[in-house]
């Protein structure tokens, strides 16, 4: 959870340039390279028949999928339609997923 509460202040740090990180937004919009992703696609595959998983393993797919549209749109040196994502359809996506990483948690536990 406290990683993915970290990407949101990387991302607005990117977009208002004030991060030196050079994000590669294939990679931040891949699934599987951090820490939950690797679990999901790994020692977590114990517990995909849990509904809460394949919703957290939803919903983590599409919270890395707009991170890596929010970075493209830097590069491309659209800032406003990047802040629009980060602050509207980002930031929900990723208060929905804490709350179903919380939620699978304690059926895991």
């Amino acid at each position: 959870v406290n990683a993915h509460v970290m990407w949101k202040k990387r991302l607005c740090a990117y977009v208002d340039g004030s991060s030196e990180e050079n994000l590669d937004p294939t990679v931040v919009g891949t699934d599987n390279q951090c820490a939950l992703g690797k679990w999901i696609y790994g020692e977590g595959q114990q517990f995909k028949d849990l509904p809460d998983f394949e919703t957290v393993r939803l919903q983590h797919a599409e919270f890395h999928q707009q991170a890596g549209e929010i970075v493209r749109l830097v590069h491309s040196a659209d800032k406003t339609a990047a802040a629009e994502i980060l602050h509207g359809h980002y930031s929900k996506t990723s208060e929905i997923l804490k709350h179903q990483i919380l939620r699978l948690y304690g059926k895991v536990v």
